[in-house]
C-alpha cells in the first residue's frame, strides 16, 4: 500500500512543502530575518514586487522551520484562484478537510485550534481581503498557528509584520579590486547556477567574471530575471548577452516614461526573452496563458494549435519554451504524463501579448471548450470503470474549470454554458465532496441564466442534490419542486431518491422505502442503471431494521449492477452496506473481508469518508471477536479521518444497531486501557491506519545498497536508459531538448561511475525490485490514477 499523493495529510508531521528542483540561492540574511520575526509575530507578510523572490524565500524559511512546527509547515497556492469566496475551501483542502456541509471556515478554526503548524499563504495580492479576513479569524481561533504570507500588498491584518524582499546582492562594480570579489555576490552566484544547468560546464572564470556581474548590475539583482537570463547561455557567451539586454533596455526607455526600476527591469528581461523566442514559441507562450494552472500537452494541443499553428508541433514549441524556462514541468517524474505550468509573473506577461494580439477571445473560448468537453465525459465515465480516472483528471484540472466557469460567467450570453458545465460535474462535486463549491457556482449559473428550460431543470436537481447534503433539506425540496416542474421523468426519480434519504435522516424509514419504490419504478423505465443502483442502495439502508431480508436482496441486486459496469469508486458504497448485513447476522470474518475490500478501493481513490466509515466498521468487528484494544485504537483512528473528511452522522437507525460494541470493549477494558488504545488511534495518519488495518506496507521499501543520489530527473532518465530508448526518444518522451537529455545522461554516468549506458541499464534492471533505485524519489501514489481526488 502506497502512500497518498497529498503527503502532508499521510504524514502530518511532514507537512506540505514541494520539492524544489532548482538550489536556493543565498539570501541567508534574509532568511535569518524572517525566522527571527516568525518567532515575534504569528503572521508575516513578505512583500516586494513580481519576480524578487518572495515565494522562493518563503519555501526555504518554511523547510528551515519545520522542526519548530511538530504539526508541520503547510503551503497554499494562491495563484489559480480568483474567486475570494473559495479562500478556505482551499485551505481546507489542503488539510485534507473535505468540503461537507460546514462552513470551512469554521471546520479550519476547529481543526486548528490545538495544532502547532505554519501555513505558507502564497501569491495573496489579488485576494487580499478575503485572505486577511480569514488569517485574523485562524489566528484568533488557534493560538499555536503561525502565518507566512507573500503578497505584492500588504494584508493590513492585525499583528502582521512585514518584510520586504530585496532583490539579490550585488558587490559595487567601483568596490572590486580585482574582480574576485564579485564571487561573493548572491546575483552572481545565482546566475552561474542556472547557467551551468543550462550549459553543462558552464563556469565563472576571470574572463567573463566582470560581464556577468555587469549583466547582473543590469537587471538589478532580481532573481527571475537572471534566471531567465542565464537560461541564453544556450545560444549567447555573456559578452553579446549583455550587449543585446543594453539594447533591450534602450529600447524599452525610448519608448517610456518613468515607473518603477525594479518592475521595468523585469520587464526588459520579460521583453528580450520573448524576442529570442521563435514567432510561434512567442504565439505559443501567448495562448499558454489562459491557463490558470498546471496543464498537460493534450490540453496545450487543444488550446494553442490553430491558426498558424498544427497540432504536431505544439510538443515541440513547449519543448523550446522548456529550455527557455518560460514554460517550466510541474508534475513529479513518477508520473505518466508530463504537466506543464509557467510561472505568475511570466503568465501575466503572456497574457499582456494574447490581449494585443487580438486573439484572447478567441484563444479563451478554445480553452472553454477543452474544459467543456472534460465535463461532458463525466455523463458516460460516471458509473463505468472510468469514473475514477475521469474524477482524476478533474481533479487535476480543478484550477482550469474555475477559469472556465468564471470565463462564462463573465459574460451573460455564457451563462447557460456555465450553467451545463456544473450541472454535468454533479456526481464530480459529490464524490470529491466538494459539495459547497459545486452548489455555489451552480447558484451563480442559476442566476445569471433564468430561462425556463430543460438545461435549468436539470442544475436545479444538481444543485438540490448538493445543498441536501450541506443539510440544507429545505432549500433542496424547493430547487426540486422547481425541477420537477418541467416533466422529466429521470428528474422526478432524482427527486424522490432525494426525498428518501432526508426521510432516513429523520429516522422515517417507511416513509423513505415508499418514495424509493416510486424513484425505482421511474429509473428503469429511462434505463438510468446508475439511478436504479442508488436507488437500491439507499433501499437497503432504510430497509436495515424493518425488513432486513429485503434490504439484503436490494444489497446483493446494487452488488451485481456494479460488478457489471466496473465502477470502483460507486463499488465502496455497497461493499460498506453487504459488510453491515453480515455484521448485523453475526458473520464477523465475512463482514471483516467486505470492509477490508471497501477500505482498499477507498485508499486507492483516498475517499477519506469510506475510510473513516470502514475503520470505524473493522472495530465493531474486532470487539465482536474480542480483540478490544484493536477495536478501541481504530475508532480512534476513525474519529481523526472522519474529522478530516467532515463526514456526517452515520444513519440514526445504524449507529443505534452497533452502539453496543464499543459499550462491550469499555466493559473489557479498564478505563485507562480504553482511553490509551483510543489515543494511539486518533493519533495515526490515514496511510497508517490502512497499513494497520491491511497490513500491508504503507510505503515502498527503502532501497538497498549504496547508490549514488541522483536528482529526480536523473532518476527519470536512468530508468528511460534503463529502457532501451535513445537520447532523442527521451527528449520526446519527456518533451525536453536533445541536448538537455545528452547533459543529463552524462551527469548519470558521472555521478554512478559508469562509462557506458549498457552500465546504467544493468544498474537499473539489477534494482527492478527496488522502486526507487535513486534513493531520492517517492514511489508513484495511488494511481497516478486517483490519489489527487479527495472523496
Amino acid at each position: 500500500m502506497q502512500r497518498a499523493k497529498y503527503q502532508g495529510i499521510s504524514d502530518r508531521a511532514l507537512g506540505r512543502l514541494p520539492v524544489q528542483l532548482t538550489s536556493f540561492v543565498g539570501r541567508r540574511r534574509e532568511v535569518s530575518e524572517v525566522r527571527h520575526l516568525l518567532s515575534k509575530s504569528r503572521l508575516v507578510t513578505c512583500t516586494g514586487p513580481g519576480g524578487v523572490g518572495k515565494t522562493r524565500l518563503a519555501l526555504q524559511v518554511g523547510a528551515q522551520c519545520q522542526r519548530a512546527f511538530p504539526d508541520g509547515v503547510w503551503l497554499v497556492e494562491l495563484a489559480g484562484l480568483n474567486e475570494a469566496q473559495l479562500v478556505a475551501d482551499v485551505v481546507a483542502d489542503t488539510f485534507g478537510l473535505a468540503d461537507h456541509r460546514a462552513d470551512p471556515t469554521v471546520r479550519l478554526e476547529e481543526y486548528l485550534r490545538d495544532r502547532h503548524l505554519l501555513l505558507v499563504l502564497d501569491n495573496c495580492e489579488h485576494l487580499v481581503d478575503a485572505c486577511a479576513m480569514l488569517v485574523a479569524g485562524l489566528l484568533k481561533a488557534a493560538p499555536r498557528l503561525h502565518v507566512l504570507a507573500t503578497s505584492r500588498q500588504v494584508l493590513r491584518a492585525s499583528g502582521e509584520q512585514l518584510f520586504t524582499v530585496p532583490p539579490l546582492t550585488i558587490i559595487p562594480a567601483e568596490g572590486a579590486i580585482d574582480g574576485r570579489e564579485f564571487l561573493t555576490s548572491d546575483a552572481v552566484t545565482l546566475f552561474a547556477d542556472r547557467a551551468g544547468a543550462a550549459v553543462p560546464g558552464f563556469q565563472l572564470t576571470p574572463e567573463n567574471l566582470p560581464t556577468v556581474h555587469a549583466i547582473c548590475r543590469r537587471l538589478d539583482g532580481i532573481p527571475l530575471a537572471i534566471e531567465l537570463a542565464a537560461v541564453q547561455c544556450r545560444a549567447f557567451g555573456p559578452k553579446a548577452m549583455l550587449a543585446h539586454l543594453d539594447d533591450a533596455f534602450a529600447l524599452l526607455d525610448s519608448g517610456r516614461g518613468g515607473g518603477e526600476s525594479r518592475h521595468r527591469t523585469l520587464e526588459t528581461a520579460m521583453a528580450w526573452s520573448h524576442r529570442l523566442c521563435t514567432p510561434a514559441e512567442q504565439r505559443m507562450w501567448a495562448r499558454l496563458s489562459v491557463f490558470a494552472d498546471d496543464f498537460d500537452l493534450d490540453a496545450a494541443e487543444a488550446v494553442g494549435s490553430w491558426d498558424g499553428i498544427d497540432r504536431s508541433e505544439v510538443a515541440e514549441l513547449i519543448a523550446g519554451l522548456v529550455d527557455k524556462s518560460i514554460v517550466i514541468r510541474a508534475d513529479e517524474p513518477c508520473e505518466r504524463e508530463a504537466r506543464f505550468q509557467q510561472l505568475v509573473i511570466v503568465r501575466q506577461y503572456g497574457g499582456r501579448q494574447l490581449a494585443l494580439s487580438g486573439e484572447e477571445l478567441a484563444v479563451r473560448e478554445r480553452h472553454l471548450a477543452y474544459y467543456r468537453a472534460l465535463a461532458n465525459r463525466g455523463e458516460t465515465a460516471y458509473f463505468h470503470s472510468g469514473e475514477v480516472a475521469w474524477f482524476t483528471e478533474l481533479r487535476r484540472e480543478h484550477s482550469n474549470l474555475r477559469a472556465a466557469l468564471e470565463f462564462c460567467l463573465a459574460d451573460p450570453a455564457r451563462a447557460p454554458v456555465a450553467l451545463d458545465i456544473a450541472a454535468r460535474l454533479r456526481i464530480y462535486w459529490y464524490a470529491c465532496g466538494l459539495f459547497r463549491e459545486g452548489a455555489l457556482w451552480l447558484r451563480r449559473a442559476l442566476a445569471a441564466a433564468p430561462e425556463p428550460n430543460a438545461l435549468r431543470a436539470k442544475a436545479l436537481a444538481a444543485c438540490g442534490f448538493l445543498v441536501q447534503f450541506c443539510g440544507e433539506y429545505d432549500e433542496a425540496a424547493t430547487m426540486f419542486e422547481l425541477a420537477e416542474q418541467f416533466g422529466d421523468t429521470a428528474i422526478s426519480a432524482d427527486a424522490d431518491w432525494c426525498a428518501a434519504l432526508r426521510a432516513v435522516y429523520r429516522g422515517d424509514t417507511r416513509t423513505a422505502v415508499t418514495l424509493l419504490d416510486r424513484s425505482l419504478a421511474k429509473s428503469r423505465a429511462v434505463s438510468d442503471m446508475a439511478g436504479v443502483y442508488r436507488t437500491f442502495i439507499v433501499h437497503g439502508i432504510a430497509a436495515f431494521d424493518i425488513a432486513p431480508d429485503e434490504g439484503k436482496v436490494s444489497a446483493e441486486q446494487a452488488r451485481a449492477l456494479v460488478e457489471l459496469s466496473g465502477a470502483d469508486w460507486s463499488k465502496t458504497i455497497v461493499l460498506r452496506l453487504l459488510g453491515r448485513y453480515r455484521l448485523a447476522d453475526g458473520a464477523l470474518p465475512e463482514a471483516a473481508v467486505l470492509f477490508e475490500e471497501a477500505l482498499s478501493l477507498a485508499w486507492q481513490t483516498y475517499d477519506l469518508r469510506t475510510i473513516g466509515r470502514c475503520v470505524e466498521a473493522l472495530g465493531w468487528c474486532a470487539s465482536g471477536t474480542g480483540h478490544h484494544e484493536r477495536a478501541a485504537l481504530l475508532w480512534g483512528a476513525a474519529e481523526t479521518v472522519g474529522q478530516l473528511a467532515g463526514a456526517a452522522p452515520d444513519y440514526p437507525h445504524i449507529a443505534k444497531r452497533f452502539a453496543r460494541h464499543e459499550q462491550a470493549t469499555r466493559e473489557a477494558l479498564t478505563k485507562r486501557r480504553f482511553a490509551a488504545a483510543l489515543a494511539r488511534g486518533k493519533a495515526m495518519s490515514p496511510a497508517e491506519v490502512v497499513e494497520f488495518v491491511l497490513d500491508k506496507a504503507a510505503e515502498a521499501p527503502a532501497p538497498t545498497g549504496g547508490t549514488a543520489r541522483l536528482t529526480r530527473r536523473e532518476t527519470e532518465i536512468a530508468r528511460l536508459v534503463g529502457e532501451g530508448l535513445t537520447n532523442k526518444e527521451i527528449a520526446a518522451r519527456l518533451v525536453i531538448a536533445q541536448r538537455t537529455a545528452e547533459g543529463h545522461v552524462e551527469r548519470v554516468l558521472a555521478k554512478l561511475g559508469f562509462r557506458s549506458r549498457v552500465e546504467i541499464a544493468a544498474w537499473i534492471n539489477s534494482l527492478s525490485a527496488t522502486p526507487d533505485p535513486a534513493g531520492v524519489q517517492p514511489p508513484c501514489e495511488p494511481g497516478s490514477t486517483a490519489c489527487d481526488t479527495r472523496f
